[in-house]
Order: C-alpha cells, then structure tokens, then sequence
C-alpha cells in the first residue's frame, strides 16, 4: 500500500484534475463491457417479438457502447499525458535523492549500487506506474462487472472463475522468478554500463586505442550483457510455459461452460439471449477475469520497481545527517582532531588510524605524504564526506557531527585535483563556486584573477559537444581552482592537489599567494594537500602522514632541522628537481 500511496500521491502533485479524470476509463470499460447484456435483451425481444425490450436493448447498445469507447479512449490519452509528467517527477526526485545524499558513503556500498543499476535499468516503469495503477483498477473493475454478468447468464458460469484461480498461484510465483533474476542480472548489468561509459570516454579514448582495447571492451560487454540477459531470458522461458499450461486449462473450461448454457436452452429452462450473453462472456472472460490477474502481475513487477524508489528514499532518510547546530561565522580557537580513525564502509583497512592534531585558527595546514597516506581521506572527514569511524572533530570545542552539514560546507570552500567539468559558460562554470554571485562578472573575474585563470572570456561557451572550447587539462583545472576561490571568506579552505596538471614553479607560486591569503577576521583556515614538497615550505604548520598516523608536525624550516621523514622526502624531490 505505500507504493501505491507513493503513486497516487505523486500524479495528484504533479497534476490534480487529469489524477480525477482517471476515473472515467474504468467507467467507460464497464459501459462496454455491459454490452453483452443488452445484447441478450435485443435478442430475447427479437425472438419473443416484444418491441420494448428491442428498442432499449438497441438503444443502450448505442448509447452505452458509445459513450464507453469514447471515455476509455479519451482517459487512455489523459492518462498517456499524467504518465509523462509522472516521469518526470519521479526522474526528478531520484537525481535529487542521489545528489543531496550527505555523505559519500554510499560509493563505497555494494548494495546501493546494485540497487541503483536496477533502478536505472527499469527506471522507464516508473514513468508508466500511474498506467499499470489506472489499467489494474480498470481491469478489476471489469472483472467484478463480468462476475455479476456471469450470474445473470447462469450461475453456473461461475465455474470458470475457479479455473482461472491457479493463476493467482501462477502469477506469485512467476513475480518470485523475475525479482531473483533481475538480483542476478544487476552486477553484470552494472559492469557492463560501465564498460559502455568507459568505451565513449573521451578521457579513455587515448589508452583504449593505444593498447588495442577497441576489441576486447566489445567482447567483454557482450559477455557481460549475455550474462546480464541469461537469467532474465531463463524466467521468461519458465513463465511462458506456466502461462501456456493455464491457458490450456482455462479455455477447456470455457468450452465446457459454452455447452452447459446452449444445453438449458435447447432444454427450454434458459432463455435464447442467454445463450448469446454466455457466448459473449466466453470471450470477455478471457480478458475480464484473467486480465485482473495480469494486470496486478505487471502492476506488480511495477511496484517493484516503486520499492527499489522508496529504498533509496530511505536510505536518503537514514543517511541524514544528524547535527543541527549552525554553523559558526568565524572560527576563535582552530579545528582539533582528537584519536581520529576511518576505513571506507565494507573494508577492514585502517586508513587513518588515531590522528591527533589541532588547526590552529586563521593558519595555514599543509599536508603532505606518499600516495595512500590519508591526505584526501582526512579533507574527505573535514567536510563531511565521511564520518569518523572512531575518535570525534570538534571546530572551536563543537563536534562538527552537530553542526549542520549543509550550513557547515556552505562556510567551506575547496579545489581538487578529481574536478568535475562543468560545459557551460566560464562565468557559470566558476561561478558555481558561490552560487549567490552566479551571474556576477566582476566577482567571477575575480576569481579568475586569483587563480590565473584569464584563459577565456568569460562569455566562451566550455565544451566541444556543444560547439564550445577545447581546453587542456590544465586549462581545465585552473578553471576548477578558480571556482574554489569563488567564495571569498570561507571559514576553510580546501585544495587538494588542484594543481596537479600545472608546473612545479606555477603551483609553488599559486599555493604561496594562497597560503597567505588568509582573514583574520573570520580566523580563516587553509589546507593544502600536495605530493609537491617544494610547495609547502610557505605554510604555518605542516603534517606528514604516514601508515595513517601522523609522523611529523611542525614548519618547513622545524621538520628540515629534525632530519627526519619530512627532511628525507624534501630533499629527495630537491635532488630530482634540480636533476
């Protein structure tokens, strides 16, 4: 039932009057359905030459028969028309779903991806849910009017309602084979689509050509649309052969129950039209006892799909997150982890293991390490990506876990070196950054300028596909950069190997106006994650991570006279540099 509250729910929200015009195809089914009826009295008039029963068994014929085609094809179209706008409310809502998820947990979950690929697979029934729901009420309903008409023709007639019953078990059990398969088919499906997305890839186009892969991801998707189809075509086999078996049994019965009533006429203990009735219920009760049947299995196989939604819309609900305190306007004593511990949901490695460290406020953190050291990780928890797994962070004594996330990251600026490329215009595309100043041109010139940015004009149109620019990659992450420097006074400040694509002598220069851009009248942090030790020397404070823990803290001009990990490292990208 709350499948189904979700769907009606859905098409009063997105249109009330087409939602109550639904009501006419069931009516105008019935209407037609009646026919038999009338059928019977035109006969019975005919035969007994009574011109009242003549004249209203034509007339009803007419009118009722009429005016039934006419709303079941007049709500049919309505109900084509609420579909799409359905559609689009549940595509809509879905996006959302995946985009407002607080967390980035859920990558990391085999369930919610499997869940998510199935849902995308038959993300297209959702759109016809509110069609399955209006053709199931219709179908009952012509269902219960052909029962009352079964009576009026002979009780007896009833009996084919018994030998249409096996197929409620039938049907059950052809649900329980089509929802196992469709869990099987979702790993190959998914890699699959995978593999599909890799193919158009502009990024993988240079190896995929290099290496002579063309061939091989041709194969391997095939494979895994075979495996993907196998159980799937493996159902559908059972299910026809369940469905022929009722068939034969059904249409055996309706010979049977044809006989009987011809029978009690020849007898003379029925009347002629009931003959005519029986005939015509012969052929309706096909569709009109069995198609209620069907009509709840593909109903059915619908709300499925309606259950897979809702998994999502809870787990969305689950994964809220928890903290409602707001966020602070300016940070007074600087943010401190205390024993902080992660590893990725469904994993035993520690990634982080007790890092302490206090940030102190209106500095600048550099952080640097070997590749796998935690340096993404531990920006990943300060932003809330992530939970701890152990241990707590607190800003100013507060636990950031209260603090309201979404208020939290609206304080929060940042850059990374994995960027998304926005192809829109370069004012959109950096301006994306501070949503408020989106159309501000001297606030987005700004950011270009802080950023070095000035690759275009602001008005230039990003993207080939749309018959924009082609930028190089470098181009491509200044741009980025220039996006986290949009917001202006942040209370932390994340770049994350932003400059990746750049030259060494760009990105010292870079992080060093960077470093020294700081507010002091919000205490406002910076954090800079680099492999780059050449970078780092302009920084307050600097941790190297290590096996996930911290193995030296303190300034450039400390950790070199300490002549440890940190003076090791240094020197040793010094020596190659200058190599």
């Amino acid at each position: 039932m709350r499948e189904i509250r979700v769907l009606v729910a859905t098409a009063w929200r997105v249109d009330r009057r087409l939602t109550l015009a639904m009501i006419a195809e069931p009516l105008g089914n019935t209407l037609v359905l009646m026919s038999g009826l009338w059928l019977a009295m035109l006969t019975n008039g005919v035969i007994r030459h009574d011109p009242r029963q003549v004249v209203i068994g034509i007339a009803a014929l007419v009118l009722g028969a009429g005016l039934g085609w006419q709303l079941d094809l007049s709500a049919s179209q309505w109900r084509m028309v609420l579909g799409e706008k359905v559609a689009h409310a549940f595509d809509t809502e879905i996006a959302r779903l995946c985009a407002e998820l607080p967390t980035l947990d859920h990558f990391e979950r085999s369930e919610y991806q499997n869940q998510l690929e199935l849902l995308r697979q038959r993300q297209g029934l959702l759109g016809n849910s509110l069609s399955a729901l209006a053709v199931t009420v219709k179908a009952i309903c012509a269902g219960l009017t052909v029962l009352i008409l079964l009576v009026v023709a002979h009780p007896a007639m009833l009996a084919l309602v018994l030998l249409a019953l096996p197929a409620l078990l039938i049907t059950r059990t052809q649900q329980r084979w089509r929802a196992t398969a469709e869990d099987a088919s979702a790993l190959p499906g998914r890699t699959a689509r995978h593999l599909r997305t890799v193919a158009q890839d502009r990024d993988a186009a240079v190896e995929i050509r290099l290496f002579g892969l063309a061939d091989y991801v041709e194969r391997r998707i095939d494979t895994l649309w075979r495996a993907q189809r196998a159980p799937i075509e493996k159902t559908e086999r059972k299910v026809a052969l369940a469905s022929l078996a009722q068939q034969l049994l059904y249409v055996t019965g309706v010979i049977a129950a044809v006989g009987f009533v011809l029978h009690q006429a020849i007898r003379g203990t029925s009347a002629p039209g009931d003959v005519v009735l029986a005939i015509y219920l012969s052929q309706q009760v096909q569709t009109a006892v069995i198609w209620p049947i069907q009509a709840v299995t593909g109903f059915g196989r619908t709300l499925h799909t309606v259950r897979r939604y809702l998994w999502l819309v809870d787990h969305a609900r689950a994964a809220a997150p928890t903290g409602h305190l707001p966020a602070p306007e300016r940070i007074v004593e600087g943010i401190r982890l205390e024993n902080v511990s992660f590893r990725y949901p469904g994993t035993e490695k520690w990634v982080l293991r007790n890092v302490s460290l206090t940030i102190p406020a209106g500095g600048a953190l550099a952080v640097v390490g070997e590749n796998g050291a935690g340096k993404t990780t531990l920006v990943k928890l300060l932003t809330r990506m992530y939970e701890p797994t152990e241990g707590r962070i607190t800003v100013d004594g507060t636990e950031l876990a209260d603090l309201d996330a979404e208020q939290w990251r609206e304080r929060l600026a940042a850059a990374f070196q994995d960027f998304a490329r926005f192809e829109l215009t370069v004012q959109h595309a950096v301006g994306l950054g501070d949503l408020p100043h989106l159309d501000d041109t001297a606030h987005v010139r700004a950011a270009l300028g802080r950023a070095s940015a000035d690759v275009l004009p602001q008005e230039a149109q990003l993207g080939t596909s749309w018959g924009g620019a082609d930028l190089s990659t470098g181009q491509w992450q200044r741009l980025a950069l220039a996006r986290g420097l949009a917001r202006t006074t942040p209370l932390v400040r994340f770049f994350d190997e932003p400059t990746a694509s750049l030259d060494a002598f760009t990105e010292d220069a870079l992080f060093g106006s960077m470093a020294r851009a700081t507010d002091g009248a919000n205490g406002m942090i910076t954090i800079l994650v680099t492999h780059r030790f050449s970078t780092v020397r302009s920084a307050d404070l600097i941790v190297v991570l290590a096996d996930g823990g911290v193995a030296e803290l303190g300034s450039h001009r400390d950790l070199l006279a300490r002549d440890g990990r940190y003076a090791r490292l240094y020197r040793s990208q010094a020596d190659a540099f200058a190599g």
